[in-house]
């Protein structure tokens, strides 16, 4: 194919097929001057000289590599929102594709919401060879490009690949080792598919139900969070061409409303203690991208913050990887914050802040790359971006590519897909076991003995007769953003229905009904979004009349309960509680049965719902999560005794589901005290609850050493405890060891977890169980309410317990293990590491100027 002086395709002006993408795209307006680079791809990773490359580059090809453009969009019925009605590209197609490199030369594409163009893949492992083929051939500087994927349970993005359970099951696993086994898998097989860079781990702190990606957070408790984002970050890194990203930096997790991508509001303090510690864990795997939060943290967007991007992400904690935006988030400063007043400035604020590379969406009204490209070359000659920073961020994601390989193996192998796609099938149904969460057991009611005649019923078939159940088992980010639409495809999978038949003499099914419809990327018309975020549930007069004619002749019901699949904005809700058509379906199974016939609860929810009226009906409450591939099978084994549970909840359970406003957030480690009288705000299920079918006992709890003269320096201390199992059956049990009373110069946790353990016993068995507490849990910011001094933990008489035994560690003196130094950056007005009178007399008379955002100005008191 000819090429004109410039490098661009004369033949694309006569292909009727790259206009409509040039309309849908803003390409046809691109600047003809990207320039003409040398190729760079081919020979050895040693060979490229990153320096070299990224001088021959020009800036508007620079401001391309910062580029990261979708390939699919969620609604096939989106366009570009410039007045055209030519569909958005919705294929790997290089007929629709190609001038996003041949035009643009960008540098990064992405299938976002677990959508790619094909489900398919074969399909998808060809199309990504192809267009990365044409990429080298026709782009002007030859730079392989960055795929990125939301492979975020499992390489949840392909029909047949294995959903590991979801982020809230593995924290209920308490076994960072077994959820990395997983991931590693996870890496594989995104891997194999010819992707580069999954956009996981989600390491945002679990607090607030309401909010729509409950599901996606790991657990409320900092430490649980770190250990296992952590452990999931190196796990994603092991194929030597997949990158991990940390995600969202930092305090994504509490918007003031529980509705996601509102703004939160939060102490210094707070940051510093509980919501930065885990995202600081996961980076010491060195991850290779860290995405950035969408909202807004104490009135300033994420984006726009040079403190959190560049102070405390690259100086404080040391992170020398690519940062990344989320899905048009330069855009949403003026959309959704009403921050800034145009896109230019936002563009200007987010890189100047410290991001390197911009997520671009493909629909609506949001800018699309042409002008994202336009915008940063215009900012750099008119001097509000300095080249150097541009130079920063494209060495970023040039060292990126050559660090994945890319530069010496720019395609992947399309056989290999064949053999990793679903596998990983013992780790996945381990994880999926170990999860479970056994809330409710009166009178040994599970496990059933596998003899009775049991009726299965709850949610599992929509109008058409498509299995919904599976949905609720897979939960969103799988086959799609909300989750897999009701007729499929779907992930490999066990359903409930199927193993609890094979494990029971006579099952009767009788599914009511669940409807999901769900849009996303180019799959089938006709799918629009589900009308509320809990799914369309529904409990007909017909399937009344069959659970009445069912229930009184089983020997025992089980009750599917929970929430359909759903995800971010549209998942947010104001209440916890089931579905109406769902406690219909308990009033009557709890009246048409006797007090002889056990009625059991399975939760496939990504969220805590229901309430202990509703819960009062059953006689034990399995709480599954979101338990991926392998949920049927786990929870099948469970109900029969074939597993014995050992899941423990990693977030505080509401009381009150219909009225949340007061009693949520709740978190185990808030601060005294809870209520002053006119509420209950304790929790129906407590952070840490799980039941199992045998019983456990400890007894001489010690901790070694006892006295520790400097906790940096020791840094751990070991506990150990006797664990007897005292019932009759085999189990597994997590040993946790808490602080549960210390006092020092500013508030305490009621509780917090320093460390667990798991332990396997037999019937009888006793065993001495060693758990390496970690006393950076205890540190705390000293000092007054700014909150700006070192992490230290502080001497003083810590409490530390497993169960109901206690004993005392003495810390003699005061140190730091993670602190990293007083935070002087926000006082400190002439950087110079230190703060004195002369900084503080400077910043009360500093003017403050908003010119940028065209609002004026505001004098300081120094200055009245």
């Amino acid at each position: 194919m000819s090429h004109d002086s410039d490098g661009h395709d004369e033949a694309s002006h006569a292909d009727a097929s790259r206009r409509t993408f040039m309309k849908a795209t803003g390409a046809a307006t691109a600047t003809a001057a990207i320039g003409a680079g040398e190729a760079a791809a081919g020979g050895d990773d040693d060979e490229v000289d990153v320096d070299e490359l990224l001088e021959s580059l020009s800036l508007e090809q620079k401001a391309a590599q910062m580029t990261q453009v979708a390939v699919s969009t969620f609604d096939p019925e989106a366009t570009s929102g410039d007045g055209e009605d030519d569909p958005l590209p919705a294929s790997f197609g290089v007929d629709t594709l190609g001038e996003y490199f041949s035009e643009l030369g960008v540098g990064s594409i992405l299938s976002g919401g677990a959508a790619p163009p094909s489900f398919d893949a074969q399909e998808v492992v060809e199309g990504i060879n192809d267009l990365q083929a044409y990429n080298l051939e026709h782009a002007d500087h030859g730079i392989p490009f960055l795929y990125g994927v939301d492979a975020t349970h499992g390489n949840v993005l392909l029909e047949g690949a294995t959903s590991l359970p979801q982020r809230l099951n593995m924290g209920s696993t308490r076994d960072p080792k077994l959820v990395a086994e997983a991931e590693r898998h996870t890496s594989d097989a995104t891997a194999s598919m010819g992707a580069h860079w999954t956009f996981a781990p989600t390491t945002d702190l679990q607090r607030d139900p309401r909010w729509g990606r409950f599901f996606e957070g790991i657990s409320e408790d900092p430490k649980l969070e770190g250990d296992i984002s952590r452990a999931r970050a190196r796990a994603l890194e092991d194929d030597d061409r997949m990158t991990a990203c940390v995600k969202h930096f930092g305090a994504y997790s509490i918007p003031n409303n529980g509705n996601d991508r509102a703004p939160a509001s939060t102490s210094m303090r707070d940051l510093r203690t509980n919501l930065f510690p885990p995202y600081q864990e996961a980076l010491e795997a060195e991850p290779g991208t860290v995405m950035v939060n969408s909202g807004a943290v104490n009135g300033k967007p994420a984006h726009a913050s040079h403190w959190l991007l560049t102070e405390v992400l690259r100086e404080r904690y040391g992170f020398e990887g690519l940062i990344l935006s989320d899905w048009d988030d330069l855009y949403r400063m003026l959309s959704n914050h009403d921050y800034a007043p145009d896109f230019r400035t936002a563009t200007k604020e987010a890189i100047n802040a410290g991001v390197d590379m911009y997520m671009i969406g493909n629909g609506g009204t949001a800018p699309g790359p042409v002008q994202f490209i336009d915008t940063v070359v215009s900012l750099v000659e008119d001097g509000e971006i300095p080249m150097e920073r541009i130079d920063e961020a494209v060495r970023k994601v040039l060292e990126l590519k050559v660090d994945l390989g890319l530069f010496e193996e720019p395609t992947v192998d399309e056989s290999r897909i064949g053999g990793t796609l679903g596998g990983a099938q013992e780790s996945s149904e381990q994880l999926a076991k170990e999860s479970l969460v056994l809330l409710e057991n009166d009178e040994e009611t599970l496990p059933l003995s596998g003899d009775e005649d049991v009726l299965l019923t709850g949610p599992g078939v929509d109008g058409d007769g498509n299995n919904t159940r599976a949905l609720m088992q897979h939960g969103g980010w799988s086959l799609g953003w909300q989750g897999p639409s009701a007729g499929g495809p779907f992930p490999r999978q066990s359903l409930l229905v199927d193993e609890l038949e094979s494990r029971v003499d006579d099952l009767t099914h009788v599914p009511t009904t669940y409807e999901n419809s769900t849009w996303y990327a180019g799959q089938g018309d006709g799918q629009n979004q589900q009308s509320d975020e809990n799914g369309n549930f529904d409990f007909t007069e017909d399937q009344e009349d069959a659970v009445r004619d069912a229930a009184p002749d089983a020997d025992a019901v089980v009750v599917v309960i929970g929430e359909g699949c759903h995800n971010e904005g549209f998942g947010d809700r104001d209440e916890l509680v089931l579905d109406e058509a769902q406690q219909a379906l308990v009033d009557v199974v709890d009246e048409e049965t006797d007090d002889d016939t056990p009625v059991v609860g399975v939760m496939l929810a990504g969220a805590p719902r229901g309430d202990s009226e509703t819960f009062d009906q059953l006689d034990a409450l399995l709480f599954a999560g979101q338990p991926g591939s392998d949920g049927g099978v786990a929870v099948a084994e469970t109900l029969v005794g074939e597993y014995n549970p050992s899941g423990k909840l990693a977030f505080s359970w509401p009381r009150n589901p219909g009225t949340p406003v007061g009693t949520v957030p709740m978190p185990y480690n808030r601060y005294p005290p809870t209520s002053t009288g006119a509420t209950d705000n304790s929790p129906l299920y407590e952070f840490g609850r799980g039941l199992s079918y045998t019983d456990f006992e400890y007894s001489n709890l010690s901790v070694a050493p006892s006295s520790v003269k400097d906790p940096a320096k020791a840094e751990t201390v070991r506990t150990s405890v006797d664990v007897e199992n005292t019932g009759g059956m085999a189990g597994e049990h997590v040993v946790e060891v808490f602080n549960t009373q210390s006092y020092g110069s500013v508030l305490q946790p009621l509780r917090r977890l320093l460390g667990y353990e798991r332990v396997h016993l037999d019937a009888g068995e006793t065993k001495t169980v060693n758990i390496e507490a970690d006393l950076s849990a205890l540190e705390v910011v000293p000092g007054d309410v700014p909150a700006i001094q070192s992490k230290i933990v502080e001497p003083g008489d810590y409490e530390l317990s497993v169960g109901d035994l206690t004993t005392t560690l003495s810390i003699k003196s005061a140190g730091s293990i993670t602190g990293n130094g007083p935070l002087v950056s926000l006082y400190d007005a002439n950087d110079d590491g230190r703060i004195t009178g002369k900084d503080i007399r400077t910043l009360l008379g500093n003017v403050w100027n908003d010119d940028d955002h065209g609002r004026g100005k505001k004098k300081g008191h120094g200055d009245d």
